[in-house]
């Protein structure tokens, strides 16, 4: 059957927050080693992730199936699946992980140890356990949308690099390489609903989901707003501040003109700072010479207003529907 996929995975909201973050502050500030190592940790997971994806592009099973990618479930409970597949018989839930080397899942307590080639060894909290708990959490949600179904939780490693050497009886662990196969040849239990009730259950999933928001990030890291850096960046150059010539934004680096890179740069502010912007914020923060060009620049259709006069600020559109942990 066709492939039906009904939540895309997109670029993960947070990986854009700090590379702002650290685009915005000197480059040998002490919290820039924390930031590359985030950077770093969210490429790694949504690389995985994103490697699974392409090799399932041709999954085409003999069973009917919806598929779901990142889907963040807020409701009593919150948790986030990185790939779920529903069926009529049972949910598959895909826990990705990227962390290289060899690796050793551990119980009593339950751990995962990671011996990398340079020899250097790391703890993180076992990924069988999380995984565990996010079906704990997903059955308590079908439970009150009357969908009581089987959920397995096979554990994917994303790259061949990634050993594992050591893992509790009965652990399905599963290489990314294989896993269309695995779900190819997958036992299904007897069918519990028809194809129109595993639609429903779908965009009922769905209607539970509100994009994780993070943001802001600096003062979450310790970071004032005074040291994060002002104006409008050269989207070539990026850390070349452009400057503004009538309505147009020029680089004197690269000479590159826009005519709407302060877009961006608000965007940044959003991320970093408030999750909205006072006209005269955004005069200091664009480093304009006019109020009324901030004004004029609020009014894009990208900015929702809220509150009258003094009192008035903006909001990106972006923050619409975006659920803040």
């Amino acid at each position: 059957m066709a492939e039906i996929i009904i939540k895309n995975r997109k670029r993960p909201a947070k990986l854009a927050g700090y590379e702002a973050l650290a685009k915005r502050l000197p480059i040998n500030h002490p919290k820039q080693e924390v930031i590359a190592e985030r950077i770093n940790s969210i490429n790694a997971g949504f690389g995985g992730e994103k490697r699974l994806d392409h090799l399932m592009r041709h999954f085409n099973p003999h069973y009917q199936y919806l598929i779901i990618q990142d889907l963040s479930i807020s409701t009593n409970v919150d948790f986030q699946i990185d790939t779920l597949l529903i069926t009529q018989s049972c949910l598959i839930l895909l826990e990705v992980k990227n962390i290289s080397g060899l690796l050793r899942f551990t119980e009593n307590p339950s751990a995962l140890h990671q011996t990398k080639a340079s020899g250097e060894e790391k703890s993180y909290q076992s990924p069988l356990v999380q995984v565990e708990v996010i079906k704990w959490k997903l059955e308590s949600v079908l439970k009150s949308l009357n969908a009581v179904l089987p959920i397995h939780t096979p554990l994917v490693i994303a790259y061949p690099n990634q050993i594992v050497v050591e893992k509790p009886p009965g652990a399905v662990i599963w290489s990314a390489d294989e896993t269309m196969i695995r779900l190819h040849n997958f036992e299904m239990p007897p069918e519990k609903m028809s194809q129109e009730k595993m639609r429903i259950l779908g965009q009922q999933l769905l209607s539970l989901s509100l994009e994780y928001n993070p943001f802001p990030l600096a003062a979450k890291h310790g970071i004032s707003a005074g040291e994060i850096a002002k104006g409008v960046f050269c989207p070539t150059c990026k850390k070349a501040e452009m400057e503004r010539c009538k309505r147009t934004w020029q680089c004197p680096g690269c000479k590159l003109k826009s005519t709407d890179a302060h877009h961006e740069a608000i965007r940044e502010w959003c991320m970093l700072i408030k999750p909205s912007i006072s006209a005269a914020e955004c005069k200091d923060f664009l480093s304009l010479e006019h109020l009324s060009t901030a004004r004029n620049i609020l009014k894009s259709p990208l900015y929702k207003r809220v509150g009258n006069n003094k009192m008035r600020r903006y909001y990106r559109e972006m923050q619409a529907g975006i659920h803040e942990k």
